[in-house]
């Protein structure tokens, strides 16, 4: 142990030591730490340059900076959070609390056969059955008991049942017997496990997921009953967030580029025709209306967004080579989120030899993962996509969510623009109804009008003409029977005309 003298000489060198440091650094502080390290002086960047970072912009425009600044991805590498009010939609989300305000289909039928089918919808991990007497359940996963997976439970003449105690429940979630349990446990009448309403129709099972005190009528579409049409139930996952994929109906201008003039027709050449567009709201939510010459016809379509995540689209084959009033509906498919970051297709393919003259409808090609035109799936190879890409391409590519701040719209997107209003302003009102809760069927707006008519001077003047007579047509005459509403639609389509001013030379 060192002594007084010795202690003291120490003080004494330590002393000295801090004069010196102070001396070589009036700066630092009297501890006999080093001073700090300053980080290295950056000269401020140009005033035309404007910083990149998240959040910085709903448009990615004003993320752009110097545009005379050639190879500048240094400066735009930011990602921003993906837009959370519509996009996320797990349990108590505004857009899930949205979604589930409507019935939505969650599996075909034919996936119910004697084994139960795991699901994920919106982000909540259930599970559906076809129990012995032939009815449709579909619960929460976990046995309420000791969390164990009713993916793995026997399916009872009622109801099903846990593999792991043999906890036995109801279609809708009453416990009916806790085995393992004596029979004189009174646990079963204290508790309720989670299950949903569903129903099936034309092959698919429809749930809701909503509240139970308000459960609207399962809704039926006039487009469910029309002559000589089948409908062949499909369903297709995709890798990416519901709304890239529902909002790609109202983006007309893609089936010029993407389905047509890319890489060739993915249906037929008459797509790849220039459009005379215009999108109206609709007592459902919104249509797209897209007019078209080919050779001597002007062919009028609309495509509507039935809220919350319905669309329809007209006939798949649809070449516009005769006329035609009021054609009826193609594809009618809901995107119904499984979580913030998958999705399912999941709807009818509507099949009849009107709506496919030419015989290309391939019904063994519809149905669990199928669908039977071209661009929905990865089953191409990853070369073949890259060489003929479709619309699973084009959006699952656009990230697993599609990052808004750092779009740039264009005049070309407002139906996009239009529908992601409609949303934000349908979810942002809990009390407005999230479907349509009108006399059903309830009379729907997808349809295709092809009209003989002579080009006109101003033929653009004439397909804008024809788009708006036939979608105020399709709009005023939505209580009529449906072949009253044939005839007034095609009505207005041929008495389509310009005012002189315009047809003159």
């Amino acid at each position: 142990m060192p002594g007084p003298v010795a202690t003291a000489r120490g003080q004494q060198r330590r002393q000295r030591h801090h004069q010196q440091q102070r001396a070589r650094h009036p700066s630092a502080s009297r501890s006999h730490l080093p001073p700090p390290i300053r980080p290295p002086t950056v000269a401020p960047a140009p005033p035309s340059v404007a910083p990149c970072f998240p959040g910085a912009s709903r448009n990615g425009g004003d993320m752009q900076g110097d545009l005379s600044e050639r190879y500048a991805g240094h400066r735009r590498r930011a990602v921003p959070a993906p837009d959370p009010e519509l996009t996320q939609v797990g349990p108590g989300t505004p857009c899930g609390e949205y979604l589930r305000r409507a019935w939505q289909p969650v599996c075909l039928s034919a996936q119910l056969a004697d084994l139960p089918l795991a699901l994920r919808i919106l982000g909540e991990d259930l599970v559906a059955f076809r129990d012995g007497e032939g009815a449709v359940g579909l619960l929460h996963r976990h046995c309420s008991h000791r969390g164990a997976s009713l993916e793995f439970g026997r399916i009872m003449p009622r109801g099903i049942s846990c593999c792991y105690h043999g906890w036995h429940y109801d279609r809708d979630g009453t416990i009916l017997a806790t085995p393992a349990e004596p029979e004189s446990s009174q646990i079963r009448h204290r508790l309720r496990h989670g299950a949903y309403p569903v129903v099936e129709r034309h092959g698919l099972v429809f749930a809701f997921l909503g509240d139970p005190a308000a459960v609207p009528p399962p809704p039926v579409l006039d487009v469910e009953q029309e002559p000589g049409v089948t409908l062949a139930p499909f369903l297709l996952e995709i890798p990416c967030n519901w709304l890239q994929v529902y909002e790609n109906s109202q983006d007309p201008v893609h089936v010029v580029w993407l389905h047509a003039r890319n890489a060739g027709a993915h249906f037929d050449e008459s797509n790849s025709a220039e459009q005379e567009l215009d999108f109206m709201p609709t007592p459902l939510g919104m249509m797209n209306v897209q007019s078209r010459r080919w050779g001597g016809m002007v062919w009028t379509r609309t495509v509507e967004c039935i809220l919350p995540n319905l669309n329809q689209t007209g006939a798949i084959w649809e070449d516009a080579a005769e006329a035609k009033p009021f054609q009826r509906v193609g594809l009618t498919r809901w995107v119904v989120p499984v979580d913030d970051t998958h999705s399912l297709q999941i709807g009818w393919r509507h099949l009849g030899a009107h709506l496919d003259p030419h015989g290309k409808d391939r019904p063994d090609r519809i149905g669990l993962g199928l669908i039977d035109f071209e661009g929905q799936d990865d089953s191409a190879s990853y070369a073949d996509r890259q060489r003929r890409p479709g619309d699973y391409d084009a959006q699952v590519s656009q990230r697993t969510v599609a990052v808004h701040a750092l779009e740039n719209l264009a005049g070309s997107d407002r139906g996009v623009a239009m529908l992601r209003r409609l949303l934000r302003r349908a979810l942002r009102s809990p009390d407005m109804p999230a479907q349509c809760v009108a006399p059903q069927p309830i009379a729907t707006f997808c349809q295709d009008t092809i009209t003989p008519l002579p080009p006109a001077p101003d033929d653009r003047a004439l397909l804008r003409a024809h788009g708006a007579a036939v979608a105020r047509a399709v709009l005023d005459s939505a209580d009529l029977p449906r072949e009253a509403r044939r005839i007034a639609i095609s009505a207005a389509a041929s008495g389509t005309s310009l005012p002189n001013e315009e047809t003159s030379a």
